[in-house]
């Protein structure tokens, strides 16, 4: 599904590895496919559920595949990552991140532990407006799962 050991590029250029955006609970890795927004509407779609995740420990990172570098490093796209003050959005600008991209039109959503092992994984349609609500129930079923 995806390579961990490749870097990623962040909002200020720096490579980064999956790990280096880990929080102290887990992380969870968005796969942006065709079709999905540009990064500073994703930052801001998200941003009140990436707080909650945040606040009980997990990070949440948005990929985009080497194609969307446009999407990704566009200036309102930067302005939202830099004053996020977190790499949320990164890219695959060497394209070997995923192992086979995300289905058109579609987000790959995965929950990592600390130890990089996969808890839950989901693929989302970007279809007739019906993605936002099931990515939330998704990341709101990890909020749950560190709250009880």
């Amino acid at each position: 599904m995806i390579d961990m050991n490749v870097d990623l590029k962040s909002h200020d250029y720096k490579r980064l590895h999956l790990h280096d955006v880990m929080g102290r609970h887990g992380l969870i890795v968005v796969g942006v496919g065709r079709g999905g927004e540009r990064g500073f509407q994703m930052l801001y779609r998200f941003s009140d559920i990436c707080d909650r995740l945040e606040d009980e420990g997990v990070n949440a990172a948005f990929v985009y595949r080497k194609e969307s570098a446009r999407h990704v490093f566009d200036a309102t796209s930067l302005f939202g990552a830099r004053f996020r003050l977190t790499p949320h959005l990164l890219l695959d600008d060497a394209g070997l991140f995923f192992r086979g991209p995300p289905q058109g039109r579609s987000l790959r959503a995965v929950h990592f532990n600390r130890k990089m092992e996969t808890i839950d994984t989901a693929v989302i349609p970007l279809h007739a407006g019906s993605w936002d609500p099931l990515l939330r129930v998704f990341l709101a079923q990890v909020i749950s799962s560190y709250t009880h």
